[in-house]
């Protein structure tokens, strides 16, 4: 018996679809279950499979392995739709929170090449890479991020009950202030009154911006131009989608799946709307009969070198192959310069922080420095 709800068939089931503008529309599901188990799941289902077990038992067994939740629950939906008769990509097909459209589609290509264990295999070493560098993102900006809060703390706290206690003192004094200093106790003032304007409206702002990233094509498109265009990110930008293009593409062609269906899952696995236009028009042409490299070259987002070995893949008929090592390449690239760009970032973070606590403190004390001063010239 099911353990979650059984789903209506996937052809009568429509999808959940992000807006794209107009054009064809993309798969867009959030997956609701961690990566790892994703990817541990392939691993075991391959090894499985490779030993001849048969799915239905292979899944029945894999199902034991992890405790009750979202996922165990749709390794036995799967396992009960198997037993019903159904194929293994069928039944993957009706979790797809769990399950995305190239997940299904490797598994249905290995059914019908009768290489399941192969693409399974393959399967969890592209889910694996992809592990990897998530996992490595995450470690290289959580540095950055960490002195960025305590930057923000810092001088919150400065500017909302340090400057007040000065500014009283000095008012208590009479002093006649400097501008640095007046300029300090002014925006410590709007600060400690509008407080809630000051915090709020960059919420807003933010919740704002998420809401309309999700939800408006032509606002997300317009950013993800935009993102390209900035130096240094722009084309740290260009390398994560070369890279997941090129490795998720030779991953699903080198596992059978035809070449126009590769592309738009492809689309789909990408997260800059400028990419994924383009990617729409490669397919296009392709499907009207052009070469994929000069599809690829008139685009004016992939450079020369991928072009070349795209070319040369076709040529060769090792088209898998070659994108899977442009896919390497680009993400050796993109981790590298991802580590650069973080390693320039922050000591540029610590020194702009040491800047405004240092403006922040010289403000503060200067009034006294010159009371000093003219005490001195009194004696």
């Amino acid at each position: 018996m099911a353990r979650i709800q059984r789903k209506a068939p996937t052809a009568a089931r429509p999808a959940a679809r992000a807006d794209t503008g107009g054009g064809e529309d993309t798969v867009k599901v959030k997956r609701k279950v961690p990566l790892k188990d994703v990817v541990r799941f392939t691993r075991l289902l391959s090894t499985l499979t490779q030993a001849g077990l048969p799915i239905l038992r292979s899944l029945r067994i894999l199902a034991d392995q992890w405790p009750a939740g979202r996922f165990r629950d749709a390794v036995l939906d799967t396992g009960d739709m198997v037993e019903e008769g159904q194929t293994l990509s069928d039944s993957l097909a009706q979790n797809p929170e769990v399950f995305d459209e190239l997940y299904v589609n490797m598994a249905r290509a290995g059914e019908a090449g009768g290489v399941l264990d192969q693409v399974m295999n393959r399967l969890a070493d592209f889910q694996e890479r992809a592990q990897e560098i998530r996992a490595k993102t995450k470690s290289a900006l959580t540095y950055p991020t960490v002195i960025a809060v305590i930057a923000v703390t810092v001088i919150t706290v400065l500017m909302i009950f340090v400057i007040p206690t000065f500014a009283d003192l000095f008012r208590d004094m009479n002093l006649e202030l400097p501008a640095l200093t007046a300029v300090m106790i002014a925006v410590s003032e709007f600060m400690t009154k509008w407080w809630y304007f000051v915090i709020g409206v960059p919420i807003l702002l933010g919740i704002l911006h998420g809401l309309l990233m999700r939800r408006s094509y032509g606002y997300r498109r317009r950013n993800h131009a935009l993102l390209l265009k900035l130096p240094l990110i722009g084309s740290l930008t260009e390398q994560s989608q070369v890279s997941r293009f090129a490795s998720t593409f030779g991953t699903l062609i080198g596992s059978g799946v035809p070449h126009l269906e590769s592309f738009k899952i492809v689309r789909g696995a990408l997260t800059n709307e400028v990419y994924r236009e383009t990617l729409e028009t490669v397919r296009e042409e392709v499907r009207e009969g052009e070469s994929i490299a000069a599809s690829l070259g008139s685009s004016g987002h992939f450079d020369d070198v991928v072009v070349s070995m795209v070319e040369v893949g076709e040529e060769t008929g090792e088209l898998d192959r070659m994108c899977m090592r442009v896919g390497s390449s680009y993400e050796e690239i993109y981790t590298r310069r991802l580590n650069d760009l973080l390693g320039l970032l922050e000591p540029v973070m610590l020194v702009i922080m040491a800047v405004l606590v240092g403006a922040i403190a010289f403000s503060l004390f200067l009034p006294i420095f010159k009371l000093l001063g003219e005490f001195g010239k009194a004696q």
